[in-house]
């Protein structure tokens, strides 16, 4: 009895071998119905120890056993990964060839072959990938892409990747229909894209031109820096411009990454102020953005190629969680285009980290991980669109605030002497040119020295708003009303007459000795004098103003809290 127990056990154990061994085994693909998307899971993986395979050699270390099954549609092998094979087993029930369309491999990848094999022998054998001139089978956005007639019966695909960037490979076989349609698809995204990014770059280059924020330049060099690297990565620079130099194709997305993310820092260093806001950091950046391009300088030429993208990719993770860390020096300035700046940093953050991990192989390759940094940058470049507006707005706003201040009296909020002479000149020229009356009124607080010594400063500057306040409300929208100096006031009336001048005068005279002011419990009134005249023979504002003052010492003279008016039958005097 134990006997026959133990061969049933040992028999038990031969079938889970036996039905493991045929679950690990490779699916063939029919054909006639292909799957949708990579077809990762459906293949055998082999990578070489040593010397390179020949497609012979390959096959039989297959068939041997030492494959792989591929446990990702799309199967990712990092940075410097070793010459990979992928094994396919298809299988066309139909008794005619069927015509496919194969996706081999990314953009970037320097060396594929892709062969079909129907028993052990050869039918056909592809050389592609962007170590070899011309771009052959390279479709933008997709990857390398061969037409393949699939006979009857069972056949193999083998492809041998190699390269020292990331080694990335979609292998993906569909009809000729579906690849027109996803075709289709990512030239109508990419024209989306491109287009997106060109106007932004169009835009801000035209507000650097008008308005000569350095910003607005930084960031049409970032965004032109990100669309030569999408570009290039794309793989429709190396199909459309310089299919035949593969020394550029070699180096160009690894040298866009860095210039990118140092085009990035120096939006960053003046979007933020770091000069100011964050001296250290900006220092640590720039010896940090130096250091990469020495250290990429120095692999180009020792000829380290996986030195050359593990910098490449290094620096641009570096860089994209340093915009978003810079950001927190916004939450100090308390600004409202700070916090697009940290949403959009975020954005582009989270977006450049997936995706290169992806591609270094931390993360699963999925069409949402790999295309994760264009989503992320797109909504990032929207949002710094947006953020840079509102500063550069913000700046603007400032710039008038501060002009208004420097032009205002800070106690009584009226025009001070260099306010009053930047806004009178225009209406002084169009008064002089055009001959239309003009009159002026100056205004003087009675005694004022005495209240300012009896009831002390606080009181002055009530009396002296109270003042100011009545002067602006009786103003129309196109006079100007000054505090001259001192208790001196001037009212500027264009288009007004000295009769019309003068009654204002009076009227503001009985107005202001109406103010009730009290000093604690004592009431104070308050009286002014005014000197009014007009525009007659005058050629400067000045010597109207001069006038105008020497009436107000008359007024002065002749007792005070009254209105001496310029007489029309005199001459004007200078």
């Amino acid at each position: 009895m134990p006997r026959h127990l133990a061969s049933c056990l040992y028999l038990l154990l031969l079938c889970l071998q036996l039905g493991l061994a045929q679950g690990v085994r490779a699916q063939a693909l029919q054909v006639d119905a292909l799957p949708l998307g990579p077809a990762g899971r459906y293949s055998q993986v082999l990578q070489e120890a040593d010397a390179p395979l020949t497609v012979e050699q390959a096959i039989s270390r297959f068939q041997q056993g030492f494959g792989q099954p591929g446990h990702q549609p799309i199967l990712n092998f990092g940075i410097g990964s070793r010459p990979t094979w992928l094994q396919l087993q298809l299988f066309n029930p139909s008794a005619a060839p069927i015509p496919v369309q194969v996706v081999t491999g990314t953009t970037w990848v320097d060396h594929l072959q892709l062969s079909l094999v129907q028993s052990g022998q050869r039918l056909g054998q592809w050389q592609l990938g962007d170590a070899l001139p011309g771009a052959a089978g390279l479709i933008p956005g997709i990857g390398y892409v061969v037409p393949v007639l699939i006979p009857s019966g069972h056949s193999q695909l083998y492809l041998r990747a190699q390269s020292p960037d990331p080694l990335v490979l979609p292998f993906e076989v569909m009809a000729e229909s579906t690849f027109l349609a996803r075709d289709r698809e990512y030239k109508f995204v990419y024209g989306l894209i491109y287009g997106f990014l060109l106007s932004l770059i169009v835009y801000n280059s035209m507000l650097f031109i008008g308005l000569r924020e350095r910003s607005y330049l930084y960031y049409s060099i970032y965004l032109s820096l990100f669309a030569l690297l999408n570009f290039a990565y794309s793989g429709h620079g190396f199909a459309w411009v310089w299919m035949d130099n593969t020394g550029l194709q070699s180096h160009i997305i690894l040298i866009g990454m860095l210039l990118f993310g140092a085009a990035g820092l120096l939006f960053a260093s003046s979007f933020l102020a770091l000069a100011e806001h964050a001296p250290k950091a900006l220092r640590l950046l720039k010896a940090t953005a130096a250091l990469s391009v020495i250290a990429l300088v120095i692999s180009l030429l020792l000829h380290q190629p996986v030195a050359e993208a593990l910098i490449a990719f290094t620096f641009g993770l570096i860089f994209t969680v340093s915009m978003a860390l810079l950001g927190l020096t916004t939450l100090r300035q308390r600004q409202v285009a700070g916090r697009y700046y940290r949403i959009a940093t975020l954005c582009g953050m989270l977006g450049a980290v997936i995706s290169t991990l992806t591609v270094w192989g931390a993360l699963p390759f999925t069409g949402w991980n790999y295309g994760a940094v264009k989503i992320g940058i797109i909504l990032q470049a929207t949002l710094l669109a947006l953020a840079l507006s509102l500063k550069v707005r913000q700046q603007q706003a400032e710039k008038l605030l501060a002009e208004r201040l420097a032009e205002c009296d800070p106690l009584t909020a009226l025009l001070n002497r260099r306010g009053f002479n930047q806004q009178a000149a225009p209406l002084w020229s169009t008064s002089l040119r055009n001959q239309r009356p003009l009159s002026l009124i100056m205004l003087d607080l009675d005694h004022f020295k005495g209240l300012n010594d009896q009831y002390g400063h606080d009181f002055g500057d009530q009396a002296l708003q109270a003042v100011a306040s009545l002067l602006a409300g009786s103003c129309r929208a196109g006079d100007l009303s000054a505090r001259w100096g001192g208790e001196e006031f001037l009212l500027l009336l264009p288009e007004t007459a000295l009769g019309e001048a003068h009654a204002l005068a009076e009227r503001l005279r009985q107005a202001i000795q109406a103010i009730a002011l009290r000093a604690g419990e004592q009431p104070v009134n308050l009286s002014c004098s005014c000197g009014v005249v007009q525009r007659t023979e005058q050629e400067q504002l000045e010597h109207l103003i001069n006038h105008a003052d020497r009436l107000l010492y008359a007024a002065k003279q002749s007792g005070r809290n009254r209105v001496v008016a310029a007489d029309p039958a005199q001459p004007a005097c200078t």
